[in-house]
């Protein structure tokens, strides 16, 4: 059961929902950049909830505007000889080399991406796609097994997993039961990959995003509210 409910602080407003679940013991507020949202057991009165919120009011703003101020981790890349590529949650050195071989390379060693072309010439175009088919690559494996580790863990069964290159969602699940998550996934931490991976083999058993489907998340992973945060501040950057 979700509701919505508004506060004035000052000359502030306080926009908060409410999510009551048997499942609750203690009340919990959580708060990100676009809302806020309190948890709470079954039996906690409105009154109740209202009063937390005052309570915590200087709090919540304090970190809504800190939020507000926050900037990006990763960088956006700009596919030059001494910039960087994200990989999992950081910024990796970009090192260009040259070479008499017959075709262009891309390797991730050391915590660099050294990338070998044989034309002196190549463009920025062709530097991209290099580091994208590796990402496509590296995320059939490593999704795969997150995918895999999860579907246990929830008791589900995907009937595949696909990976692609998407413009406006990190993931979505089909009414067939197939998993489709977002190639630029694997520029985040590990931690964020699980909680995508988590969030749509959810979607197998709740479709729709109901309290019950936020329940679920929450049993299997209760710090889930700052992946998405990680998400809303450093997305851009990202694709």
């Amino acid at each position: 059961m979700t509701l919505k409910r508004k506060l004035d602080y000052g000359n502030k407003s306080i926009e908060y929902s409410i999510i009551k679940s048997k499942r609750i013991k203690t009340s919990e507020i959580i708060v990100d950049k676009d809302k806020v949202v309190v948890r709470t057991p079954l039996d906690k009165s409105l009154s109740e909830v209202e009063k937390i919120i005052q309570s915590k009011s200087s709090w919540i703003l304090k970190k809504q505007l800190e939020y507000q101020r926050e900037v990006s981790e990763i960088k956006k890349p700009t596919f030059e000889a001494g910039s960087t590529l994200p990989y999992l949650g950081k910024n990796h050195p970009l090192r260009i080399i040259y070479n008499q071989r017959n075709q262009d390379e891309i390797k991730f060693v050391n915590e660099e991406f050294l990338i070998s072309l044989v034309n002196s010439k190549a463009s920025k175009r062709k530097i991209k796609s290099l580091y994208e088919e590796w990402l496509m690559r590296k995320a059939h494996t490593l999704f795969k097994k997150k995918v895999k580790h999860y579907s246990k863990e929830l008791e589900v069964q995907p009937n595949c997993m696909l990976i692609k290159k998407l413009k406006n969602r990190w993931g979505s699940t089909t009414k067939d039961s197939v998993i489709n998550l977002n190639v630029n996934l694997l520029k985040t931490p590990s931690d964020v990959i699980d909680y995508m991976v988590l969030h749509e083999l959810c979607h197998l058993k709740i479709k729709e995003h109901s309290y019950h489907f936020w329940d679920l998340l929450h049993r299997f992973m209760p710090g889930y509210q700052e992946k998405i945060y990680w998400l809303q501040i450093n997305g851009v950057s990202l694709t």
